[in-house]
């Protein structure tokens, strides 16, 4: 029987280690770093811990659930495909985030169709009931109305500021545009919203 040596010992405690590793307690940067090693699974750590967020922000391009889907598969390949030019010095997410919101002005330059934005929108109180429950749905679909004219160039800093709770910074690097720039979209949306509201007798 022959000895095993120190160099195949080292490559199967490194191929043991990669099955054992928890990637859920890896860093952003951490998982980057295995990805361009190789290590696909740390990729798909990636996708399973942002893919939701990016759906959020791609939704407002499309107008059918089917669509965002495919945008959120398309986001993915081309950001593995762009994975070395990551500089670690930034957030993956705002880095991951500025090529879907990429991907979606894309899509709608070719589409050239009515943008449609579903914000999460939270009462000012408790629903205690079944009733109150019904109300808050209805209030919510009413807003929903309201705001389906509003272009992405609103829509998304919503979704990213008071959905996701990005900083203006972050939503800064997403979109490409300065921090005054992004308060400047996010309180215009704000005041055509209440206008909107104001109208209809609702409050926000």
């Amino acid at each position: 029987m022959g000895y095993t040596s120190a160099a195949e010992l080292a490559r199967w405690r490194e191929r043991l280690g990669r099955l054992s590793l928890d990637r859920t307690k890896l860093e952003d940067d951490e998982l980057v770093e295995r990805t361009l090693a190789g290590d696909l699974r740390s990729y798909e750590e990636l996708v399973r811990r942002y893919e939701r967020l990016v759906w959020r922000v791609l939704y407002p391009y499309s107008r059918r659930e089917v669509s965002a889907e495919d945008l959120v598969q398309e986001t993915f390949l081309r950001a593995y495909d762009r994975l070395e030019s990551f500089n670690p010095q930034y957030r993956f997410k705002t880095w991951l985030l500025a090529i879907a919101n990429n991907l979606g002005v894309d899509t709608l330059r070719r589409r050239k169709e009515t943008i449609e934005f579903i914000p999460e929108v939270h009462s000012g109180h408790e629903s205690s009931g079944p009733e109150d429950e019904a109300v808050e749905a209805d209030r919510s679909r009413s807003i929903q109305r309201m705001v389906v004219d509003l272009p992405e160039s609103y829509s998304v800093p919503l979704i990213l500021r008071y959905a996701e709770g990005l900083s203006y910074a972050e939503i800064s690097e997403v979109l490409g545009i300065s921090v005054p720039a992004v308060k400047s979209r996010l309180f215009r949306a704000r005041n055509m919203l209440a206008n909107r509201l104001e109208e209809s007798g609702e409050v926000l």
